[in-house]
């Protein structure tokens, strides 16, 4: 009798756990899945503010790469002239993984700070990231529905991608350079 008594409650519990996770889930899904539209009067001044903004941040973005290309040959350069440090060998490992896919957060913060206050009235809360994806995961939509051209930010990941790959290839070149035993990388 015990058995079945134990196996109800374990039944239970774990029902009770379902629903607490499915009624978490089910009131988060709107928060997730908010939309507001840009009303159609302001869909014109919205597709010329956000092209406006692209365009002004577009040198200064890929200025910002060519930057963090100049600091990572830099490094190579310095581990190349006086041997494998791996402080700078970390410090170049992580341009190609966090400091050039995040150049252009400050280019799509401007925009997600126009659109949430100018156009949506809301307050605009930056998102805590080092990506733009959540950012563009956003402004996607309001892109897609007023038309703004995206072609210059297509061009700054494309740009971003080929700065990656010379970035990568100067850690191949550093790692040639790397002890074999621990005991030598300071």
């Amino acid at each position: 009798m015990s058995i079945d008594k134990n196996y109800c409650c374990i039944i239970l519990t774990m029902k009770k756990i379902f629903l607490v996770i499915f009624l978490l889930i089910i009131t988060n899904l709107p928060v997730f899945a908010e939309y507001k539209p840009i009303p159609e009067t302001l869909s014109k001044q919205y597709k010329k503010e956000m092209e406006q903004i692209i365009n002004s941040e577009y040198k200064k973005t890929i200025n910002n790469i060519d930057n963090h290309v100049k600091d990572a040959k830099r490094i190579r350069d310095k581990i190349l002239k006086n041997g494998f440090n791996i402080d700078d060998y970390i410090t170049l490992s992580l341009i190609p993984d966090t400091c050039i896919p995040s150049a252009d957060l400050d280019l799509y913060g401007k925009m997600l700070k126009v659109t949430q206050e100018k156009y949506l009235g809301m307050e605009y809360k930056p998102i805590s990231t080092d990506s733009v994806n959540p950012i563009d995961d956003i402004l996607s939509p309001y892109f897609r529905d007023n038309n703004v051209n995206r072609s210059k930010l297509n061009k700054i990941l494309l740009y971003e991608n080929k700065k990656i790959k010379i970035v990568e290839e100067y850690i191949k070149q550093v790692e040639k350079l790397r002890p074999t035993s621990n005991q030598n990388i300071y």
